[in-house]
């Protein structure tokens, strides 16, 4: 007769949960993948979660930006009301990511709870919730928030150290994707102007070709290039034109939108891609020519073009962008075509 002892039910769903974020955490580069098995996981293996958000914490500004969460009922839609969180309004918290270790815990049904945190609590349909700092190489980087829809009683110290098993599981993970993603930030970028380089700027004119159409929205391009750059490398040295390019790269970002992508292509060439945009892309034309001229001191060219409705090829849609650029140069340079 065996003498093995059965596991406990608990505890062989704890050890199945922890085998899969050790899968799930090996998968994907993506700190965003990453924080999003994290949030699953969390669900799943903690018998009184009913949701888990994860946000990730700038230091500089001191705020928690919402990065990734997953309910009962599969994931929200996200992001779930404020996309950044000031920590002036919850100093508990603040003091357990400088801290770096510990958990703090919310309940309704706690007489001293602050009104901010009640506030929160009954946004989100929350009758109690923990939270514990993600901590990567001894520094916090963001925030675990685990809640119960259902009660307010006071989390066990056995949900409470599962819960900081996981996150420590996840760490290294949240580290490696985060230094990939930097490297590959690196590999996209300009090295003179840090925006986007050839390869990458075509790269994600694809990807916002393609969402455009699953969206049935509109992508404009605008490329440009600089009138007589030569004659300015020629008669002031490269560092001159260095700098002129460094100032045009500066006028094109202050005349984008958040949603917007630049892009140098090479030398003096530049692009611009505008998602969502309509007729008001030659305001935008004229906008980022004056700027250039004002802050650079120089004239440039542009091309205009709209990608037609289900276009999703970036060489065609640049081509004709292209082809727009020329015709602004043949007109007299210092001003921008608009392909038909």
């Amino acid at each position: 007769m065996s003498t093995r002892r059965s596991i406990p039910e608990r505890d062989r769903r704890e050890l199945e949960v922890l085998h899969r974020v050790a899968v799930a955490l090996t998968q994907s580069l993506s700190t965003t993948d990453v924080l999003r098995a994290l949030t699953r996981e969390l669900v799943l293996g903690v018998e009184r979660a009913s949701e888990c958000a994860i946000s990730l914490w700038d230091r500089q500004r001191d705020v928690l930006i919402d990065a990734a969460a997953h309910t009962v009922h599969g994931p929200p839609a996200w992001p779930r009301g404020q996309v950044e969180n000031p920590l002036d309004e919850y100093p508990a918290t603040r003091a357990l990511l400088k801290r770096g270790r510990g958990w703090g815990e919310y309940r309704m049904s706690d007489p001293e709870l602050s009104s901010n945190d009640r506030a929160v609590l009954e946004l989100w349909g929350w009758r109690s919730m923990i939270e514990l700092p993600l901590v990567v190489e001894g520094r916090s980087v963001g925030l675990i928030e685990v809640a119960d829809y259902r009660s307010s009683r006071a989390w066990s110290q056995r949900d409470i150290a599962f819960c900081q098993t996981i996150a420590s599981q996840a760490a290294m993970a949240v580290r490696n994707a985060q230094l990939y993603e930097g490297l590959q930030e690196q590999a996209d970028r300009d090295s003179l102007t840090d925006l986007l380089n050839h390869r990458a700027f075509y790269q994600r004119l694809g990807h916002e070709l393609s969402r455009a159409q699953r969206d049935g929205t509109q992508v404009g391009v605008i490329t440009l290039d600089l009138d007589n750059f030569k004659a300015l490398n020629d008669s002031r040295g490269h560092l001159a034109g260095d700098k002129a390019l460094v100032l045009v790269a500066s006028a094109i970002l202050g005349c984008a939108r958040q949603s917007d992508v630049a892009g140098r292509l090479g030398g003096d060439e530049f692009a611009l891609i505008l998602p969502g945009v309509g007729d008001e892309i030659e305001l935008v034309g004229r906008r980022v020519l004056a700027a250039i001229t004002s802050k650079a001191g120089a004239g440039a060219s542009l091309g205009i073009t709209i990608a037609e409705p289900g276009e999703t090829d970036p060489l065609l849609v640049m081509a004709r962008a292209d082809r727009s650029l020329l015709e602004a140069k043949r007109a007299g340079k210092r001003t921008y075509r608009l392909s038909a």
